[in-house]
C-alpha cells in the first residue's frame, strides 16, 4: 500500500510517533534504559542476561517483550481489514488504557508497568503497520532510516522521489523525536505519570477517530 490516506491518517500518525517517543524515552529515563517501543535491544540485553546468568533480569525482559507481542496479538484478533472502522477505536482505547495502568504500576514501584507499555506500543505498532501494510510503523525508527537510505539511493540513480512517502517518513521522524524531548523534560516533575501523555495521546486519536466514523456515517 502507498501513502495515498485520508488526512485524518496523517495527523493521527504524527500523534502516535509522538507517543510512542514518550514512551520509549520514559523507558530509557527511568526503566533499567530499556526501550519499550521496540524489541531489538530488549533481546539483546535478555541474551547478555542469559550468559551471565542472571536469571532475574533475563526474565524481566522476556516479559517486556512478551507484553509487546501480546498487545499485536490483540489487534490481530481485533482486525479484519485496512479500512478504518470501529476496531482501531477500540484499540485505541485499549492503548490509552495500557499506558495509563503502567503509568500507575511504575509509579508505585510495580515492574509489571513494563509490560504494559510494552503491550501499547506493540498494539499501536501492528495497528499502523496492518493498516498501512508495513508502510507506515509508529514506535521505532529502524525501518524508517532502512527505507530512508533505499530511497536516497534509487533518487540518486534517478528514479523519481516518493514525496508522500517522504513526507510521512519526516512525521513520523518529528512526532518520534517531539514526544522524546517532552518525555525528557517532564519525566524530571512527573516521572513515570509522564506516560499518561501518551495515554491521553492515543484516547484522542481514538476519540477524534469515532467522530470521523460518525461524521461519515452521517453523510452516507
Amino acid at each position: 500500500m502507498g501513502i495515498d490516506v485520508p488526512r485524518i491518517v496523517w495527523v493521527g500518525t504524527g500523534l502516535l510517533a509522538f507517543a510512542a517517543g514518550v514512551v520509549n524515552a520514559v523507558g530509557y529515563l527511568g526503566y533499567e534504559h530499556q526501550a519499550f517501543s521496540h524489541m531489538t535491544g530488549t533481546v539483546s540485553l535478555q541474551s547478555i542476561a542469559l550468559e551471565g546468568s542472571n536469571w532475574g533480569a533475563a526474565q524481566q525482559l522476556l516479559a517486556v517483550v512478551a507484553g509487546f507481542v501480546a498487545g499485536s496479538f490483540g489487534a490481530g484478533m481485533l482486525l479484519r481489514d485496512r479500512s478504518l472502522s470501529a476496531a482501531y477505536v477500540a484499540l485505541l482505547a485499549a492503548e490509552a488504557a495500557l499506558f495509563a495502568v503502567a503509568a500507575a504500576l511504575l509509579a508505585g514501584g510495580n515492574a509489571s508497568g513494563a509490560c504494559l507499555a510494552a503491550a501499547g506500543c506493540g498494539m499501536q505498532n501492528a495497528m499502523t503497520s496492518f493498516y498501512s501494510g508495513s508502510a507506515i510503523r509508529t514506535t521505532h525508527l529502524t525501518g524508517f532510516f532502512t527505507d530512508f537510505g533505499l530511497v536516497l539511493g534509487q533518487v540518486c540513480r534517478g528514479n523519481p522521489a516518493p514525496r508522500r512517502r517522504l513526507g510521512m517518513w519526516g512525521l513520523v521522524l518529528l512526532g518520534f523525536s517531539t514526544g522524546g524531548m517532552v518525555a525528557a523534560i517532564a519525566f524530571h516533575h512527573l516521572g513515570f505519570l509522564t506516560l499518561l501523555l501518551p495515554s491521553a495521546t492515543a484516547a484522542l486519536c481514538g476519540f477524534g477517530l469515532w467522530l470521523h466514523l460518525h461524521r461519515a456515517k452521517l453523510r452516507q
